[in-house]
């Protein structure tokens, strides 16, 4: 079932635009890493962390019409998936740390665990915006419902020709210094996926992140126009 998104003033519903999924093949699906070293000690769930801020966060405040999901497939509760809803977030803060802790406090939970063996486990909001589910990118395909996915791939034609690229529902789909897992690129590919690049050389993923962000920020101040 698609999602709703509860706008900020009113109860009406609307859909959001710009989902971002992180995929981090090693990233620590539990509490059990060490904010002074957390690139050493968290399966570089760092990474992750600063594609949070660069999707969520402005100068001066929070992107209401932006979910990300933080897939995390290292560690003993592998995989897992966190997911932030701009819509519901409070307090956000931009510095490294402080999303370091609040993810790691959404860890902590063990309110995913599914009640049965083979059912799944349910969407649990640990904190207003973040919630948590045992299971890995299959669980961001069905919370998305029926966005358009796009790949970011370093071999792609350039995202500032693609076209419909911010005029439609989308996910975008962005590796960690990993990249893309093989499976996850199978699957999209089956939903018939569509690849873009964010130019020439290649950057950090919360660069790739920011980027694109920024591409579709001009389009919908284009289409304004």
């Amino acid at each position: 079932m698609a999602r709703c998104v509860a706008a900020i003033r009113g109860l009406c519903c609307r859909p959001v635009v710009r989902n971002f999924a992180i995929i981090g093949q090693k990233a620590i699906s539990t509490e059990d890493f060490i904010l002074d070293d957390l690139p050493g000690t968290s399966g570089r769930l760092d990474v992750l962390v600063r594609c949070l801020r660069a999707a969520m966060l402005s100068s001066h405040g929070i992107r209401r019409g932006v979910v990300v999901y933080l897939v995390l497939l290292g560690g003993p509760l592998a995989p897992r998936v966190v997911r932030i809803d701009g819509a519901g977030v409070q307090f956000l803060r931009p510095d490294e740390r402080s999303l370091a802790v609040r993810v790691k406090k959404v860890l902590a939970s063990r309110a995913d665990e599914p009640a049965a063996e083979g059912e799944p486990s349910p969407w649990v909001t640990v904190r207003p915006g973040f919630a948590v589910t045992r299971g890995g990118f299959e669980r961001v395909i069905a919370d998305v419902d029926d966005a358009t996915p796009w790949i970011l791939d370093e071999d792609a034609s350039d995202i500032r020709e693609a076209p419909g690229l911010g005029s439609a529902h989308g996910l975008f789909v962005v590796g960690d210094h990993l990249g893309i897992p093989e499976d996850v690129r199978a699957r999209l590919d089956a939903l018939g996926a569509r690849r873009v690049s964010v130019g020439p050389v290649s950057v950090h993923a919360d660069d790739v992140v920011a980027l694109v962000t920024n591409e579709l920020d001009r389009r919908v101040a284009a289409a304004r126009r």
